[in-house]
Parts: C-alpha cells; structure tokens; sequence
C-alpha cells in the first residue's frame, strides 16, 4: 500500500497542475466566468489537435478578453480566427471560431451565463455530462474532459475517472476504480489533482519521480 501511496504523491507533487489552472481559471472558486472558461477550454481540448496547443488558445482568448459569454457572443469572426490561428488552432481555426461563438450564444441564451444552473438542472452526473454534450463540438469525450476537472467543486461529478487517466493509472499500478482511487488521494482537491497528473502522464510521460515510485 505505501508503493501506491508514494506514487500518488509523486503524481500530484510532479504533475497535478489543472488545465483549468494552466489557462488562468479558477474553478474551484465555483463561481460562473470561470466556469464558462473552462467549458471553452475543453471545447478546444476535445478536438483531435495537441493538448497543450488547446491550452495555448484557452489562454489566448483569455488574454484577448475572448473569455467571457458577451465578449465572445458578439465578438467579430473573422479577428477570434486569427486569434486561434496564431495561437496552436490553425488546423481548426475556423470551425473553432463557430463553435465557440455558438457555445457563448447557447450558454448566454439558456443558462444566464451561469453554468451552475447547469449544473443543477443536471442533478446528477449522467444529466450533467449529458447537458454539456448539447454545446456543439462536446461529445463523451470533450464532456469527460470538462467533468474531470469539475469535479473539484461540483460534488455531483465526484469521483470521476475518464478513460485516459484511467489507463494510465492500471499501468502505474494503481486503482482504474473511481471510488478506490479518490481513498487514495483523500480529498475532491487531491482527487481532481491526481487524476490531472495521470492525464498529463499519458500525454508527455512521467516525472523521474514517478518512475522511481512506480517501479
């Protein structure tokens, strides 16, 4: 038990910096600009394109103040193109740009700009992860990658392991069982934190750190 424990530290110590975190939002906060942030981010992040070019463009849109519901429904088209064309979207600059203005009109028009609402309209995780997929462009995959962060502060999605961190976690050794896994964290905070880690492992690899625990 202490091989497995050690290798959760390492992971959370070594990797378990949210994407959320990577692109300036603060959704444990739980409050709705950063929640809306973070939809976008796992909007781009769910297109077949590099994780960290998705992140690349989540920040931009931050930088340009593309981040919020107004800004970015009524923003011009053809400048949110050329801000995910310079920033690691070129591939899907154009369809990105669509779908993003759609999720600002969509999140705008039927939840106020508070996904919370959407949250508690969800109740629970299957209705959560099932509202998510009716923003264009999200389907189980891109609602996994919004949910698994979510899950630090929506108690509804808590505990949640996706398919990659899953994976990664049986080939680390440790529990590919939610409810196992998060006992070994001991928090929502250092759950959602590990199951980052392990996501981030399956992309870039691990630490030496990691290695070491792990073998």
């Amino acid at each position: 038990m202490a091989k497995a424990d050690d290798i959760v530290t390492a992971l959370i110590d070594d990797h378990g910096t949210l994407f959320s975190e990577e692109i300036g939002a603060t959704i444990a906060r739980d409050e709705p600009q950063q929640w809306f942030h973070w939809l976008i981010a796992a909007q781009l992040m769910s297109a077949r394109i590099a994780a960290g070019n998705a992140v690349q463009a989540a920040r931009a849109l931050k930088d340009e103040g593309l981040h919020k519901v107004d800004a970015l429904a009524s923003v011009n088209r053809n400048h949110l193109v050329k801000v995910l064309n310079r920033n690691g979207y070129a591939r899907y600059d154009n369809q990105g740009a669509d779908r993003l203005i759609e999720t600002a009109k969509m999140a705008d028009a039927r939840y106020g700009g508070d996904l919370r609402r959407m949250r508690d309209e969800g109740g629970d995780r299957d209705g959560i992860l099932s509202r998510v997929q009716e923003f264009k462009g999200f389907g189980p995959t891109g609602a996994a990658i919004f949910a698994r962060e979510a899950q630090i502060a929506w108690e509804a999605l808590y505990p949640m392991l996706d398919d990659v961190s899953g994976g990664q976690a049986r080939k680390l050794g440790l529990p590919d069982d939610a409810a196992k896994l998060a006992d070994k964290a001991g928090s929502a905070e250092r759950y959602t934190r590990l199951v980052a880690a392990l996501t981030r492992v399956a992309l870039d690899g691990p630490s030496e750190r990691v290695e070491a625990a792990a073998g």
